[in-house]
């Protein structure tokens, strides 16, 4: 592959004809050989982790071989920049190269126009970049460690930090353990997961190894329980109903149905909790993380760096779980 052109990640300057250019065997990345020494490892390694490929990256975008100059300020950024390393307001696509910004100044009527014929989705979800979210911590920074899904977390974020009630998380709802892990909450997503599994198994253990009385449980029910007979022998009275239905249950069906009814309480307790606690939970650990990571960082080029690298989201982890998780399911089904 032909890097002439190219920006090195390092320095930002293009590669010229005879470069000495060292290439990450891992991402493709290509950077100069004194850049890459100096710093002595591959510029994007804290992507490595998203299968980030260079390659790739070039096939799609059509303006690979120009750098990104903010509109606001005009700084010139790489190209794959999200955020402008000068005045860190969102740039949702690159707007000319390094001729257009020597020229003299459009008239605001230009720029409308230029404007208008574009459509760019705010990553911060109409937050400016300089507000704070939560203990000095400004929504430009808050995005570079979310990376995913910004223009829904971080105006959440600006609503909690004023006091406001976090909405009810849907996918926390779901998918449980297996967000807050996929998040990053490693310690709470693994006692919600460990929780949620103890479940399952005592669920699992009681249907593969209580066959007979799960399935009179199951009869019984059904017998009481269906609509005509309730209507006809019952009247509608599912007090009455239930009663028989206890009734005609011997001990052991009665300790199974009760225990299978309180496993049932429980997992969906924990759905529950989740969903209204989850994006509150995940605000916390954003700050608290952004937080530690600015006090310990030496410059902003550290910071965006290791806010890139600790954020995000661990894919890997959640394909994991559910493979798992299906594996845990069908497995039964083999025994």
């Amino acid at each position: 592959m032909d890097y002439k052109g190219h920006i090195c990640p390092v320095c930002n300057k293009a590669f010229e004809k005879g470069d000495d250019v060292v290439v990450c065997p891992i991402c493709g990345t290509p950077h100069h050989r004194e850049c890459y020494e100096e710093i002595g490892h591959c510029k994007n390694l804290s992507r490595h982790r998203e299968n980030y490929d260079y390659k790739r990256e070039c096939e799609v975008n059509t303006f690979l071989d120009k750098d990104v100059f903010c509109p606001y300020c005009k700084a010139k950024n790489p190209y794959d920049s999200r955020f402008c390393n000068s005045c860190g307001k969102p740039i949702g696509m690159p707007f000319g190269n390094e001729q257009q910004t020597t020229e003299q100044p459009k008239s605001e009527e230009s720029k409308q126009d230029n404007f208008a014929g574009s459509f760019v989705i705010d990553p911060l979800g109409g937050v400016k970049p300089e507000e704070e979210v939560g203990d000095d911590v400004k929504a430009s920074e808050a995005a570079r460690f979310v990376k995913t899904s910004t223009p829904f977390y971080i105006p959440q974020f600006k609503h909690i930090n004023k006091g406001g009630k976090a909405r009810f998380s849907f996918v926390g709802f779901i998918f449980c353990g297996g967000w807050l892990l996929y998040r990053k909450m490693y310690k709470i997503g693994i006692i919600i997961t460990v929780l949620l599994a103890l479940l399952t198994f005592a669920e699992m253990y009681t249907n593969v190894y209580h066959t007979e009385a799960v399935t009179a449980i199951n009869e019984a029910y059904s017998s009481v329980f269906d609509f005509k007979n309730l209507s006809q022998s019952y009247g509608a009275n599912f007090y009455s109903a239930l009663g028989d239905f206890f009734g005609s249950l011997n001990t052991e069906q009665l300790i199974i149905c009760i225990s299978r009814t309180v496993i049932s309480v429980l997992s969906i307790l924990l759905r529950v909790i989740c969903g209204v606690c989850g994006n509150r939970w995940y605000y916390k650990h954003s700050i608290k993380s952004i937080v530690k990571i600015k006090h310990s960082a030496q410059d902003s080029k550290t910071l965006n760096d290791v806010l890139s690298f600790k954020g995000g989201v661990n894919v890997p982890l959640a394909l994991s779980l559910i493979v798992s998780y299906y594996i845990v399911i069908y497995l039964p089904m083999f025994i």
